[in-house]
């Protein structure tokens, strides 16, 4: 196995990681601590830059029937009168005519492609239950040990076990993320109990000081993802996620728009989540010699450019791409960090600049961010200049 790359994680950035490495003919092996890879999660948006990097890797007619519907019309909307808003608001591209591909997917439905097209290449490439322990790098390659005692030896770690990850507290130290004053609430609604509070746009925020409300169809318009973003002072919870009652829901939105208040009053008994958000500053390295982090382990991204999952998905375009140019993994990961480092850093503070804008709300002097988003989308992963 030791011309094997090796990859904690099995969430999106590992697994796309996995499928783009496999696809430049290279050997991978992906160890995921959970036990089972299911029906877990919400929706996410998958922007231009990730469509692009996942087409060049061949999903292109997967993701078309899993999510073949584009975002209509929609804007971003005051949150008591309905109003289009202005200002930084206006920056998004929320209108319709847009030519680059999006899809509101479902995560368990993406993790479901990237997961079928990684073994159709490689059969024995996923390992679930394997939580990682501590790894140990020599001139040939890298040992990794997992907590039941297995070893797996490699010419190269990669860390893509996300915001906590145990890869990265090995390579640089213990450092508690940052609790952002911000916590998410998630909800699906089936579209015929969401359809009558739909009727300004089928997609978009609406967005009042402190707190917003982004809804979107999923699944061939069979249900409408709903995230609720809310300013708290502190996260008490003893993990990062726990449910949520619709009580509480509803009594974050005294003398919102009906709409809004119709969708929480929807919200399901079961299933309705919160959690909270946690941030990390840049890092001044992703590297140690034949290790290095991917996705959210390197560049954790707050979620109000809706960019997280196109980062991960970037970053595994671009490392396979580095690969092939420089083979010698220790090169390889070099450029790899050279390459990505200094957007997916960008992409980070715009996130967190994006977040004082949706918590400041309408009307507020808080700057937009430095990019529009055209400028953000303006990136292909698989063509990109190494």
């Amino acid at each position: 196995m030791t011309d094997t790359l090796l990859i904690v994680g099995g969430g999106i950035g590992g697994l796309t990681t996995a499928l783009a490495l496999l696809r430049q003919g290279l050997k991978v092996a992906v160890f995921e601590a959970a036990a089972a890879i299911g029906d877990v999660g919400a929706g996410l948006t998958l922007g231009a830059t990730a469509t692009r990097g996942l087409y060049a890797l061949g999903l292109e007619d997967a993701l078309m029937a899993a999510a073949p519907e584009q975002p209509s019309a929609s804007a971003a909307l005051h949150y008591r009168t309905g109003e289009v808003l202005g200002g930084g608001f206006k920056d998004r591209a929320w209108t319709s005519g847009n030519p680059d591909r999006v899809h509101a997917i479902h995560r368990a439905d993406l993790y479901a492609i990237l997961q079928d097209a990684v073994l159709a290449l490689a059969p024995d490439a996923l390992h679930l239950g394997h939580v990682f322990e501590r790894f140990e790098q020599d001139a040939d390659g890298v040992t990794v040990w997992f907590e039941d005692g297995t070893t797996a030896r490699g010419c190269a770690l990669i860390g893509a076990d996300g915001i906590r990850s145990p890869v990265r507290t090995q390579m640089f130290g213990p450092e508690n993320p940052r609790f952002t004053g911000q916590v998410a609430y998630r909800f699906l609604v089936p579209m015929e109990k969401a359809l009558p509070y739909m009727g300004a746009s089928i997609a978009g925020p609406y967005i009042g000081p402190g707190r917003s409300l982004m809804r979107y169809p999923l699944r061939h318009n069979t249900i409408v993802n709903c995230v609720v973003f809310a300013s708290a002072e502190s996260w008490t919870g003893e993990g990062w996620s726990q449910r949520c009652s619709v009580e509480e829901l509803q009594n974050l939105f005294p003398g919102w728009h009906d709409d809004v208040l119709g969708l929480a009053a929807s919200a399901p008994l079961e299933g309705t989540a919160k959690w909270a958000l946690y941030d990390r500053d840049p890092l001044n390295t992703w590297v140690q010699g034949l290790v290095a982090l991917l996705g959210d382990a390197a560049h954790p991204m707050l979620p109000f450019l809706g960019l997280g999952a196109a980062m991960a998905i970037e970053d595994a375009v671009v490392l396979a791409r580095a690969f092939v140019k420089l083979p010698e993994p220790g090169a390889a990961l070099a450029l790899y960090e050279s390459a990505r480092a200094p957007r997916a850093g960008l992409m980070l503070l715009e996130s967190r600049r994006q977040a004082d804008l949706f918590r400041e709300g309408p009307g507020g002097e808080q700057q937009r961010t430095l990019t529009t988003h055209r400028e953000r989308m303006d990136y292909d992963p698989s063509t990109v200049r190494l």
